[in-house]
């Protein structure tokens, strides 16, 4: 029987999100400073990451989470073809997270996971005919509003925020409604794309100190923890809670990609403000909607 309560549950879950975003933005801070291409980091950071997740199939718990896994895989025919295409996408993610700091375009980035919580209501409603309430309604208006503004005035919206947005939205809504949101399904992902992976490590140029190289094995370790947090903190919190404190995130990496360099437009702090208000719109929907289920 599981003695702890509630409130240490909630403490603990709060503390696994932030310390995942929180390492995220390390992270996305060293990739932007360490002299390696984004591929060997990629590279490194997937390898790193299958041999983490290879290690926890010593343990009861890892076994049994890959046997459920696999239970669930192998129930249709058509789930492993689609976990294929989970991990073409899951491994697009990744590489942008890496290409981004260190070719200055963090700030695009930045973005595409501000925007990310709109595209998943517009692919849910759009894709799965999922319900789409009032103030979520109220959320995407600012977002369009926001990036319409955008486009209006740059002439076009950066491909790597809408790749992350779309891509991750499209992701994340394939995984629940295949049956494959499972705990163990990311290292699954992660095992697909070691080829490649290993390719872009022999292949591309990687740091050029021991240094420099320590530090990319490091962030690697540091991915591999970050999703370790994150998933647990998804276990321990309620929905609303852990869908506020994914907002932390993107807050970092815009932070970041200014230390990196990344300099505002004079339009961008209206954008940015549109966002942010949509974000909280979409917060106090949900946590309305739970309060209404209890």
């Amino acid at each position: 029987m599981d003695m702890r309560t509630p409130a240490s549950r909630s403490a603990r879950g709060v503390a696994a999100s932030l310390g995942a975003s929180a390492l995220f933005g390390t992270i996305f801070y060293l990739y932007g400073v360490v002299d390696a291409s984004a591929e060997a980091q990629f590279g490194w950071r997937m390898i790193v990451t299958a041999g983490c997740y290879t290690l926890a199939l010593a343990t009861a718990a890892g076994r049994a989470a890959f046997v459920q896994f696999w239970r669930a895989l192998t129930a249709a025919w058509w789930r492993p073809p689609v976990l294929i295409g989970m991990s073409a996408m899951i491994g697009f993610q990744m590489w942008v997270f890496a290409w981004a700091p260190v070719h200055g375009y963090g700030l695009d980035a930045s973005l595409g996971y501000l925007l990310l919580p709109i595209a998943l209501v517009l692919v849910g409603r759009l894709l799965f005919r999922e319900h789409v309430s009032r103030g979520q309604w109220v959320a995407v208006a600012l977002a369009v509003i926001a990036i319409v503004a955008k486009i209006v005035i740059e002439g076009a919206l950066s491909w790597i925020a809408l790749g992350i947005c779309v891509v991750y939205a499209v992701y994340f809504t394939v995984r629940r409604h295949a049956g494959l949101d499972l705990s163990a399904t990311f290292g699954a992902e992660t095992l697909l794309l070691i080829p490649l992976a290993v390719t872009f490590v022999l292949v591309m140029p990687g740091a050029s100190t021991p240094l420099g190289q320590s530090t990319v094995i490091a962030a690697g370790f540091a991915g591999a923890l970050a999703m370790m947090a994150y998933l647990g903190a998804s276990r321990l919190l309620g929905l609303p809670l852990f869908g506020l404190l994914s907002y932390v995130e993107p807050v970092l990496l815009f932070v970041v990609a200014l230390l990196l360099g990344s300099r505002l437009q004079p339009w961008d702090p209206l954008v940015y403000t549109l966002l942010g208000v949509a974000l909280v719109v979409l917060a106090v929907d949900g946590f309305r909607a739970a309060r209404h289920t209890l």
